[in-house]
């Protein structure tokens, strides 16, 4: 798998998804619309902007201060578990495996029933007899699509090579991290990071609820979630997502919906 090159392309991605990020809310904006389709139009506007922000500061020639480029990841999150509440859902965010076009979805269960497929829908509210749910697309969506475009990464179904993926993602491509550390405990993936470079993010978005984590999930979490779903073959969720207090530490454990412990 290919380094993410830190030069103009990717500058350019970014500022791309900042362009289609502005014409997602301003298209909301315009429409002047209260409804369910317009809310989840902001959503995908929200995360697209995150996005291209990431994009942007891994396309810079110079460092960008981890700090500062941690705190880009924050707002998405938090604004978005918040809408989802206000419409009345409070169950955590459900990734699934892409779909025979390669797209990756986030359902929100509004109930503890939930389908184990998502319908072929351009709908952002599914119902079907299984259950239903916002459907959404994750923050991680451009990033993946990124890695899968211009990487060569490709998601493998061996437990061994997807804990080995998820490693080389996060300490070689990314370089996020100084230490990773990536295994399976019964079912769940459990994935550390030492002296993870955004820690500082996690640690605010917490503050605000640990239900922004899992109801959601900031783009480098809803990554690894969904390289999980997609090998696994099964909807995941994250369970927890807790740095360190002190350091910069992360400790991360992604679980298949429908076998939740071993």
């Amino acid at each position: 798998m290919k380094k993410l090159s830190v030069m103009n392309d990717t500058a350019l991605a970014g500022l791309l998804l900042l362009g289609a990020a502005a014409a997602a809310l301003g298209l909301a904006a315009l429409t002047g619309r209260n409804d369910l389709t317009t809310a989840v139009l902001i959503l995908a506007g929200f995360g697209t902007f995150i996005s291209g922000i990431f994009f942007i500061s891994l396309g810079r020639s110079k460092t960008l201060d981890t700090k500062i480029a941690s705190l880009f990841l924050v707002q998405g999150p938090v604004e978005i578990a918040t809408l989802l509440a206000d419409l009345g859902l409070q169950r955590d965010a459900l990734f699934y495996p892409p779909d025979e076009s390669g797209q990756s979805r986030v359902l929100v269960p509004a109930g503890p029933s939930v389908p184990s497929a998502l319908p072929e829908s351009t709908y952002s509210y599914v119902m079907t007899e299984e259950g239903d749910g916002a459907v959404f697309a994750p923050l991680a969506a451009p990033l993946l699509s990124y890695l899968k475009d211009s990487c060569a990464f490709v998601v493998p179904q061996e437990r061994d090579r997807l804990c080995e993926a998820v490693v080389e993602v996060c300490r070689d491509v990314l370089e996020v991290s100084e230490h990773v550390e990536a295994s399976f405990d019964g079912y769940n993936l459990v994935v550390d990071l030492k002296g993870f470079a955004l820690a500082d993010g996690c640690r605010e978005v917490r503050a605000v609820s640990p239900k922004c984590c899992t109801m959601v999930g900031c783009p480098f979490c809803s990554l690894i979630a969904c390289i999980a779903a997609e090998g696994m073959g099964v909807p995941c969720q994250i369970l927890a997502a807790v740095p360190s207090k002190n350091g910069n530490d992360l400790h991360l454990i992604i679980g298949p919906r429908l076998l939740a412990s071993p």
